[in-house]
């Protein structure tokens, strides 16, 4: 079941990218940007995730946390932070337990891939563990704009 706005976002613990362990109950008391994207070699996920790189100093102001996730393994994580440059967690999701516990998970597996992939969705989590914002789709283009436009007004 998708979190709607005003629910509390579903905690979970995963390692990211790199093996360090990521809680996102650690990041309780501040605003959590957490983008799902379908494949990290694709064209749109990469414009996407360059987008917020761009924007990070901006919501590292406002004391958010940008964190991606998708259901691509560590290793193509780990290439995928390289090839786009990235300084925020990206959070692998092969197993598929953070997708589902938020809802994000396509319905049926796309041409050629073994697996179902997580759908371009965001969430804007308050510091207080709700979900204050949801972007389903989520355009890749603006997403990143999108949200941080959100984050300032709601911490205006």
């Amino acid at each position: 079941m998708v979190p709607s706005v005003g629910d509390l976002a579903p905690t979970f613990d995963a390692a990211r990218d790199d093996g360090a362990p990521f809680a996102l109950s650690d990041w309780h008391g501040s605003w959590v940007v957490l983008f799902f994207f379908p494949r990290s070699a694709t064209t749109h996920c990469q414009m996407q995730a360059r987008r917020f790189q761009a924007l990070l100093p901006e919501f590292e102001k406002l004391g958010a946390l940008v964190v991606g996730v998708s259901s691509d393994t560590a290793e193509r994580q780990g290439t995928f932070r390289s090839v786009c440059r990235l300084d925020f967690p990206l959070v692998p999701d092969s197993e598929l337990a953070v997708c589902r516990v938020y809802g994000v998970l396509e319905d049926a597996p796309v041409e050629e891939e073994p697996t179902p992939r997580a759908r371009r969705e965001t969430f804007l989590i308050a510091p207080d563990g709700r979900v204050a914002r949801r972007w389903a789709p989520a355009d890749p283009n603006s997403n990143a704009a999108d949200v941080l436009a959100e984050l300032r007004a709601m911490t205006a």
